[in-house]
């Protein structure tokens, strides 16, 4: 299939990747470049200034992912370069440190008025997502997004050697490209969801202090309906941004308040709500960091929809994660039937129970007393939630609140940074 476009970005598209150690140069070695190389992605690329694939990585790393053929094979279509960054401490989480190298990528991008996509090293992008990113750059959009929630590794890569999306063999060495469709992609990650995202299920019981999203299977078990807080950017135009605000990367990631700080100027913004236009997949191992609800005899049920309804509406989440919350996603491996508009209407209708739209009220589109009743006490539910958000943080989190007490007290000044930003965002809802 032929993706090269009829007409060219008139400014080139900088990928932009942080990573350090061998795990992680090995999932972009073997994963994440050999996606980018499918024929609908990098080979697609129609930039009239080459574009270019930042890798954010210390020179010891540099060097190793220098000696992988599929680098050089990469090297065909993109400029590879490097964007030097120091280890990370051993007091410091990886997604922290992650910040360093994103802010240098996304500073260089907008000094040079390109496109970027901001991706992670254990991800691929599906066949044609490239292409399609092209086309609407082309048409004017400024910001493109997918929802950004976390597979787990083993299942999902299983799933995908099933139907023998992966070949067994060692893409870095014999610089193959790695050629999935949405479709298979989302095939495999409905059916091999990470721990911590099988928690954000609606209908799961239980206490969840945060969660990025809320989602529904699938009505022919193949696929998920997802409305997400969590959105990756595959293109973002720094041409469009005026003042750009990195201070988010100093403590958060990406995926923190980064985008809604510097969309002001962005009045064309496209969220991608079907897996066969685009499709990002990130994983991680099952046993790493399970988030688990916790279980609340006789209301689970109840509790964890109020409790949503409470997140929803603190600080933690931003007003243009709140916005694109109300767009359905749609991730399937099969053909879309009329039963899945079906869902999207049971969906929403469950969802206004506890959250809405920042321009409507909340018995909007209510109908019956007994549906305004139940959308006026799922909403009171939710505030009296956020009221006690303070205790509930200490009460299920004790060892993380304590471990941050006890960095802040030794005087370690970004434990201090981070413990005000938490204290901002959790206590004092800010």
């Amino acid at each position: 299939m032929g993706y090269r476009m009829n007409a060219m970005l008139d400014r080139p598209i900088y990928f932009i990747v942080v990573l350090w150690g061998e795990r992680f140069r090995g999932y972009f070695l073997d994963y994440c470049l050999p996606s980018l190389l499918a024929p609908g992605n990098l080979p697609a690329l129609a930039t009239r200034t080459r574009s270019k694939l930042l890798i954010a990585t210390t020179p010891a790393d540099w060097a190793a992912l220098q000696a992988a053929p599929i680098f050089r094979a990469a090297s065909r279509h993109v400029d590879l370069e490097l964007i030097e960054i120091p280890p990370c401490p051993p007091t410091v989480s990886g997604c922290e440190h992650m910040g360093i190298g994103h802010q240098r990528g996304c500073m260089m991008a907008h000094r040079d008025r390109a496109y970027a996509a901001i991706l992670t090293p254990d991800c691929m992008l599906s066949d044609g997502s490239v292409a399609r990113m092209q086309e609407l750059a082309l048409s004017g959009c400024q910001l493109v997004v997918v929802a950004a929630l976390r597979f787990g590794e083993e299942k999902f890569f299983s799933n995908l050697r099933a139907m023998g999306a992966v070949p067994d063999e060692s893409r870095r060495e014999t610089g193959t490209p790695l050629v999935i469709t949405g479709a298979q992609m989302a095939g495999a990650a409905a059916n091999g969801l990470h721990p911590e995202t099988l928690a954000y299920e609606w209908d799961e019981p239980g206490f969840l202090l945060v969660g990025p999203a809320a989602w529904w299977r699938g009505p022919d078990g193949d696929g998920i309906l997802v409305h997400c807080l969590s959105w990756a950017p595959v293109l973002l135009d720094y041409g469009a941004i005026d003042g750009h605000d990195a201070s988010t990367l100093d403590h958060w990631t990406v995926d923190g308040d980064y985008l809604y700080r510097n969309s002001d100027t962005l009045t064309n913004i496209h969220v991608v709500q079907d897996s066969d236009e685009i499709f990002l997949a990130s994983w991680e191992r099952a046993a790493h960091a399970p988030i688990n609800k916790h279980p609340v005899p006789c209301f689970g049920h109840l509790v964890a929809k109020v409790q949503f309804g409470a997140n929803f509406k603190s600080a933690f989440y931003d007003p243009l994660k709140r916005r694109l919350f109300f767009l359905p996603v749609r991730w399937h491996g099969r053909e879309l039937n009329p039963k899945w508009d079906a869902l999207e209407a049971q969906a929403m209708r469950e969802l206004r129970r506890y959250v809405t739209p920042a321009d409507e009220t909340v018995l909007a589109g209510a109908d019956g007393f007994a549906e305004k009743a139940r959308r006026l006490a799922g909403h009171a539910l939710a505030a009296l939630f956020m009221l006690l958000r303070p205790v509930f943080i200490v009460a299920f989190h004790r060892k993380a609140v304590w471990r941050r007490l006890t960095q802040a007290a030794s005087g370690d000044p970004a434990a201090l940074r981070r413990l005000f930003w938490y204290m901002r965002l959790f206590v004092l809802n800010k």
